[in-house]
């Protein structure tokens, strides 16, 4: 039955199997049947217009939905903007540049500060407990410390 209706329809199979394939497109997520229907459309325009035969329409259709698969994800792609707050999921990143007091002192280049409800490692200059640092860095779960020039 479907292969008698291809038949008497001829080249417009192809430009309605594109319309179908972008109804799929607005029912389905995503944007791969996009790219597939309007290959199929153009396949059904460039069959319309010549009498080149079955086989040279599936070649034409299988390179067109590859190239305008290919060129469609990398012009359509969606590129990770960075947002309001980059380091939502990355505290010790949100750390970088804010002062606190040292709560125990850096001795050997390694100590201890309490930010918040957490205890972190740090890492700097040899400091006595009490001196306000300033983090410079995080390096993993480490904060890289100096002493803040505010005092």
């Amino acid at each position: 039955m479907i292969a008698q209706l291809v038949e008497q329809l001829g080249a417009w199979s192809w430009v309605v199997a594109g319309l179908i394939l972008l109804a799929l497109e607005i029912l389905l997520p995503g944007t791969i049947f996009l790219w597939f229907g309007v290959a199929a459309i153009l396949t059904g325009g460039f069959a319309l217009v010549t009498s080149f035969g079955w086989q040279v329409d599936v070649v034409l259709f299988v390179v067109l939905a590859g190239v305008l698969v290919i060129v469609g994800r990398r012009v359509f792609s969606r590129e990770a903007a960075p947002g309001e707050r980059p380091f939502l999921n990355d505290r010790a990143q949100r750390l970088v540049g804010t002062s606190y007091v040292l709560s125990e002192p850096i001795v050997g280049g390694k100590g201890r500060i309490r930010i918040d409800d957490t205890q972190w490692r740090v890492a700097g200059p040899d400091l006595p407990s009490g001196t306000r640092v300033k983090v410079a860095a995080a390096d993993g779960a480490v904060l890289k410390v100096e002493p803040s020039e505010s005092g």
